[in-house]
């Protein structure tokens, strides 16, 4: 029984996450666009 547990692979959450992260790059590279389009200069 235990054998069965260890094998377990959480697809499901892995697919949420990959969703998660993807649309997290997404919208901090639009944002980043819509800063260097506006002429915008990152740091000091």
């Amino acid at each position: 029984m235990s054998e069965n547990n260890q094998e377990f692979k959480p697809k499901g959450t892995m697919a949420i996450l990959l969703i998660f992260v993807l649309t997290l790059i997404l919208l901090w590279g639009s944002v980043f666009l819509i800063l260097l389009s506006r002429g915008m200069t990152v740091g000091v």
